[in-house]
């Protein structure tokens, strides 16, 4: 059975859950956080969550989770069958989490854990999440999912990509990232509906409350 380490507050490990519900593949959940120790590190080499335990070994980084996934070949498919398309569904995931997730994450420290406020991410960050929107307005379809009719890891991504940013997006700058690109605020209401979603959603809930409280 494949094993699942990090921690439901992390949106890359309710990215690799969701996937995970999504395949119908038996996974246990192992508790874990981020870490330098040597023991995690030989799990995760870059000391990140989410990680998979296979019966081969480990594995880190969402993408390189959801093609093991996926070259499993159980449940339905998270991914186009055709080369140009599982490379637009890669595409679209890149975009999401290197231009849009990634860069609200530098106010992460500030928003979420009481840091103080980086004023050079004040000034950096907002355009690079926009050249990021706009790159993704221009390749989704919505109908009512990312790439259109069908779910694909892509929505797994968006969905998840766009969570915290659209309170970094709130807090920082009055702006809502949602309503910036057309489509966006459906995608992601169809998204959540997913009964597995919904249970991740509800994990994710959860979590947060119990961490806010204890911070």
């Amino acid at each position: 059975m494949i094993k699942l380490y990090g921690f439901p507050v992390s949106n890359y490990y309710n990215m690799a859950k969701l996937a995970l519900l999504e395949k119908g593949v038996d996974f246990e959940e192992v508790a874990a956080m981020p870490s330098q120790e040597t023991d995690f590190l030989s799990k995760s080499p870059m000391g990140k969550v989410p990680c998979i335990e296979t019966d081969q070994g480990f594995i880190s980084e969402s993408l390189a989770i959801f093609d093991y996934l996926e070259s499993l070949g159980e449940g339905p498919a998270l991914a186009p069958s055709d080369a140009y398309g599982r490379a637009k569904c890669a595409e679209i995931a890149l975009v999401c989490k290197l231009n849009i997730e990634l860069a609200a994450r530098r106010h992460y420290g500030h928003l979420f854990f009481g840091e103080g406020r980086n004023d050079a991410a004040v000034e950096e960050v907002k355009p690079v999440m926009e050249r990021g929107l706009s790159a993704l307005s221009q390749l989704a379809d919505f109908g009512p999912y990312v790439m259109g009719a069908d779910f694909t890891y892509a929505d797994i991504v968006l969905y998840h990509s766009s969570a915290y940013p659209a309170n970094v997006g709130e807090a920082m700058y009055q702006w809502d990232i949602i309503g910036a690109v057309p489509g966006l605020k459906e995608c992601r209401e169809a998204i959540a509906a997913r009964p597995h979603c919904q249970a991740v959603d509800s994990a994710w809930q959860a979590a947060l409350a119990e961490f806010q409280a204890n911070s």
